[in-house]
């Protein structure tokens, strides 16, 4: 839950935020030494990663360390306590990943976390590394439903509810792509790729199964016959790409169901064509499940449409609920995305690139 206090009642948007906390917060020259500590979940690694990308490329004397961890049950359960009892064992003795733990006694200068389950972890390295002489700053990524003052960041989207001076919002997730290394990889695409822009192609980004429900056969069928309509009626050649929650036989389902000269596969000895296609594509379809894959393909200020797993209305044409609903809504309202509809829609839509200013703003924040 957000904090109560007044004075966090204000949000600082990714656009326009004004440097908090000046009465703590000292200007800091010199190399800054960041860790991403993650438990190692693709999502939030991910996120976290990107942050530390973008603060490179914000401050090139920045050097990052990348750990993976799986905290202990008392610090994840009970993060407040592990605030104020730093000695609380910080690392789970049972495991079924690989850890990359940080060496005892060493700290940060900027510590990036993401997750609410790594909020504990992140307070008490903290509170370790203050009592060691080292003014380490953390910055959280996400809602970690504590006091936003208990951080020195938070770095949070839009549909969490965490407001405070120092909780930075954004529309879309992090992510590490870029205008130009979206353009890069679309040269590195094999040349019969590049081939399709004599015709309208269109990527069509699949999720998946997540929290919230599972595709059934039934809503991969209703999905196929949309798309075949929508390459029928706008002459398109659709790319389908799959995601890491796309279940087996989902991209082959749709695909048998899509008119043959209307679709265009990877070879099997073909290398990865994401992100290229999302420069090739004059136009990209993205299931309403994946936040994710929205916001990447946002980046290329090409039309994005947006198609419904579920039953979908106009008060609601994402067909989501809760927090992914008003994330959509939010991409809409800002003409990042719209609802698939019949035909590709001519624009303009605004490019979504909120990352290097991100990094910029939250630096001026910490100090640095």
């Amino acid at each position: 839950m957000p904090d109560s206090n007044a004075k966090d009642s204000e949000p600082i948007d990714a656009g326009s935020v004004e440097t908090a906390q000046t009465e703590t917060a000292q200007t800091e020259t010199g190399p800054a030494q960041i860790w991403v500590v993650s438990d190692g979940t693709a999502g939030m690694r991910l996120q976290a990663v990107a942050l530390a990308d973008a603060l490179r490329r914000a401050r090139s004397d920045c050097n990052c360390e990348e750990y993976s961890v799986s905290p202990h049950a008392v610090v994840r359960l009970l993060p407040r306590l592990a605030a104020w009892m730093p000695g609380l064992p910080l690392y789970a003795t049972r495991t079924g990943q690989l850890q990359r733990r940080p060496h005892t006694g060493q700290f940060p200068d900027i510590l990036i976390t993401c997750g609410r389950r790594m909020a504990g972890l992140a307070l008490a390295l903290r509170r370790r590394a203050h009592a060691a002489g080292t003014p380490t700053r953390i910055v959280h990524i996400q809602d970690p439903r504590l006091p936003p003052r208990l951080f020195d960041a938070l770095v949070v989207p839009r549909h969490d509810r965490a407001r405070g001076p120092n909780v930075l919002v954004t529309t879309g997730s992090l992510n590490r792509l870029t205008l130009g290394s979206i353009q890069r990889a679309m040269m590195d695409m094999p040349s019969r790729w590049l081939g399709t822009t004599r015709r309208t192609a269109v990527a069509v980004m699949l999720g998946g199964d997540n929290r919230r429900y599972r595709v059934t056969p039934e809503m991969a069928a209703t999905m196929a016959r949309r798309l075949a309509d929508f390459a029928e009626a706008n002459a398109a050649q659709l790319i389908p790409v799959a995601s890491r929650r796309t279940p087996d036989g989902l991209v082959d389902s749709i695909t048998a169901a899509l008119p043959p000269n209307q679709v265009m596969l990877p070879q099997d000895d073909e290398p990865k064509i994401y992100p290229g296609v999302l420069g090739l594509a004059q136009a990209t379809i993205i299931t309403a499940d994946s936040v994710n894959m929205a916001s990447e393909a946002a980046i290329s200020g090409k039309p994005v449409m947006i198609a419904p797993w579920r039953a979908a209305t106009l008060d609601n044409p994402s067909g989501e609920a809760g927090r992914i609903r008003a994330f959509h809504d939010a991409m809409f309202a800002a003409g990042h995305t719209v609802p698939l509809g019949e035909t590709i829609p001519s624009g303009p839509f605004e490019r979504l690139d909120e990352m290097d200013g991100l990094a910029k703003r939250l630096m001026e924040l910490l100090g640095r």
